[in-house]
C-alpha cells in the first residue's frame, strides 16, 4: 500500500510545480504589462505637454482645462485641452464639441481597422487635442479647436482646425453672416490669401497646384474664420494647399482689409423700399406675387439641363437642392445652376435620413458635401434635410439656414407630367409657397416648360428660396434655423 501512494505524491509535487510556474508567469505577465502601460502612460503625457504647451500663447480668453484618457482594452488614447468660460452655454456647446471630435477620430479609424489589414487591431493612436482663443472687446469670443491625429506605428499625423464663435453675453454660436454685412467679405479674403502664399518665398514652391481653386470666394474656407481685435483669422486644414509636414494653416488677415463689410462698422445697410423695385435685385416687389420652386436630388444632366433651359429663356430663377455624389460627378451643371443666378444649395451627399444619424456622421456628411461643392466653385446657401427630417440635433450641427417646403407636387411617386401639374393646380393659390420637384426627372423637366410660362402669366414672380425669405418675410436667412412648412403658408 506504501508503494501505491508514492505516485501519488509525486503527481500531486508536479501538479504544484505547474500551478506555481503558472502563477509565477502570470505575474510576471502583470508586471510586464503594467510597466508597458505605465511606459505608454508616460509617453502620451509627454507628448500632451509638448502639444498643449505650443497653443498656450495663443489661449488668451477662458480658463484651460486639460485630461488624458486612455484605456488598457482600446486602442485609442485622447489628449484633451478645452477653455471653460463663466458662461454655462458656451461651456455646455465646448464639451458636446469635445465629445463629438472624439467620436469623429474613433468612427475614422474603426472604418479603417475594418477595411484595411494596414490597421491591424494592435496598433494604437492618438487624439490630441487643443486650442487658441480670443475675447474682443465687444465680448465676442473665439475658440479654433486643432486636433492632431496621430498613428503611432505608421508615425502618421493628420491635423484639423474647427473654429467657433460665441458672444459670450447671450451664448448664441455666430456665424459669417453675423459677423459681415454680406458674402463680399469672401472676395476680399480669397486675394488676401492668394497673394500671401505667392509671395511667401519659402511656401511657393510646395503650393498645389489647384491652391487658387481651394481659395477661391466660393470655397468654404471663408466660412471658417475667428475674430481678434486687429485680425480676421482663417483657417485651413492639412494637404488643403500644402504637404503634410505643413500640418493645419491659419493665416491672420488685418481687420482695415475688410473695412465697411462688418456689420459693426458705422454704416448703414442699403434701403430696403416697399413702394418701388429699383433698389430689389432683378426688380423684385415684395408687395406682389411671388413663388420659389425648388429641385432635389440633382444635378442631372439630361433633365436638370432641360430645367436651366426654361429659367434661361424666361429670365426666372429656382433653387437646386443637390446632393455632393452628384456634385462631384457633374461639376459643369452646378456652374450653370448658379450661374442662371439660382439658388444652388445642399441636400447632403447621399440622401440618408439626418434625423437618425449622430452629430459626428452628420458633420462628417457637410463636410464631404462641402468638398464636393468646392469642387464645383460653389458654396451652398441652404441645405434641406433628405425627407424633410430634422431634429435639435439636425439643427445644431447644420451652419446653413435648414428649409424644407410647402407644398410637395409627388412628381417623385407619379412621374407623370399631367399629374405633376394637376398636383400644382390643386394647390390653388401659390403665392408665398415653397414648392417641392426633383431635378433628375425628364417628366418633371416637361412639367416645368409648361408650368413656368404659366405661372409668369399668372402674375408670380419666381424668386429663390433665400429671396423669399429676404422679400416676403423681411428676414435675412439664419444659419441653423429651420425654415418649414408653417412658415410658407
Amino acid at each position: 500500500m506504501l508503494q501505491r501512494k508514492k505516485p501519488k505524491k509525486r503527481k500531486f509535487l508536479v501538479i504544484f510545480s505547474v500551478l506555481t510556474l503558472i502563477l509565477v508567469l502570470t505575474c510576471c505577465v502583470y508586471a510586464i504589462a503594467s510597466v508597458m502601460t505605465d511606459k505608454k502612460a508616460n509617453l502620451i503625457a509627454n507628448e500632451a505637454n509638448a502639444y498643449f504647451a505650443s497653443f498656450a500663447e495663443k489661449q488668451t480668453a477662458g480658463t484651460s482645462l486639460q485630461k488624458i484618457e486612455n484605456s488598457n482594452d482600446q486602442p485609442f488614447t485622447f489628449a484633451l485641452q478645452y477653455p471653460s468660460t463663466d458662461n454655462q452655454f458656451v461651456n455646455t456647446y465646448i464639451t458636446d464639441a469635445i465629445e463629438e471630435r472624439k467620436n469623429i477620430f474613433i468612427s475614422h479609424y474603426e472604418k479603417l481597422r475594418n477595411k484595411s489589414n494596414a490597421h491591424k487591431k494592435s496598433e494604437q493612436y492618438a487624439l490630441f487635442l487643443s486650442y487658441t482663443s480670443n475675447l474682443t472687446e465687444d465680448h465676442i469670443l473665439s475658440v479654433a479647436f486643432h486636433d492632431l491625429y496621430q498613428e503611432y506605428k505608421s508615425d502618421t499625423t493628420y491635423a484639423y482646425w474647427t473654429p467657433r464663435m460665441f458672444d459670450l453675453q447671450s451664448g448664441k454660436e455666430l456665424t459669417a453672416s453675423d459677423i459681415f454685412r454680406d458674402k463680399s467679405y469672401r472676395q476680399i479674403a480669397s486675394a488676401y490669401l492668394i497673394s500671401y502664399f505667392q509671395n511667401q518665398s519659402t511656401l511657393t514652391e510646395h503650393l498645389y497646384t489647384n491652391y487658387e481653386t481651394t481659395l477661391a470666394p466660393e470655397s468654404p474656407i471663408y466660412d471658417r474664420f475667428t475674430l481678434t481685435e486687429d485680425a480676421v483669422v482663417f483657417y485651413m486644414n492639412q494637404y488643403k494647399i500644402l504637404p503634410q509636414s505643413y500640418g493645419a494653416i491659419s493665416v491672420a488677415i488685418p481687420r482695415e482689409e475688410f473695412s465697411g463689410h462688418f456689420l459693426s462698422d458705422p454704416q448703414s445697410p442699403p434701403a430696403v423700399c416697399d413702394d418701388t423695385i429699383q433698389n430689389h435685385p432683378r426688380g423684385i416687389d415684395p408687395n406682389k406675387k411671388m413663388v420659389a420652386l425648388t429641385f432635389d436630388d440633382g444635378p442631372s444632366p439630361t433633365a436638370t439641363n432641360r430645367i436651366l433651359d426654361v429659367l434661361e429663356k424666361y429670365g426666372v430663377v429656382a433653387t437646386f437642392y443637390d446632393v455632393g455624389y452628384r456634385v462631384a460627378q457633374h461639376p459643369e451643371v452646378v456652374k450653370r445652376e448658379a450661374a442662371s443666378g439660382s439658388d444652388v444649395a445642399s441636400h447632403s451627399y447621399d440622401h440618408k435620413d439626418f434625423a437618425k444619424m449622430t452629430a459626428a456622421q452628420i458633420q462628417e456628411d457637410v463636410e464631404k458635401t462641402a468638398q464636393a461643392f468646392a469642387l464645383a466653385g460653389v458654396t451652398p446657401s441652404s441645405f434641406r434635410p433628405p425627407y424633410g427630417s430634422t431634429n435639435a440635433t439636425v439643427e445644431k450641427n447644420i451652419s446653413m439656414p435648414i428649409v424644407t417646403w410647402s407644398i410637395d407636387t409627388l412628381d417623385w411617386k407619379s412621374r407623370n407630367t399631367n399629374a405633376i401639374l394637376n398636383q400644382v393646380n390643386a394647390a390653388g393659390n401659390l403665392d408665398g409657397k415653397v414648392l417641392l420637384f426633383h431635378g433628375i426627372y425628364d417628366s418633371t423637366a416637361a412639367a416645368i416648360e409648361t408650368l413656368v410660362p404659366q405661372l409668369i402669366a399668372d402674375g408670380y414672380q419666381l424668386v429663390t428660396v433665400t429671396e423669399m425669405i429676404t422679400y416676403r418675410h423681411n428676414e435675412t436667412p439664419e444659419n441653423g434655423k429651420l425654415y418649414g412648412y408653417s412658415y410658407f403658408q
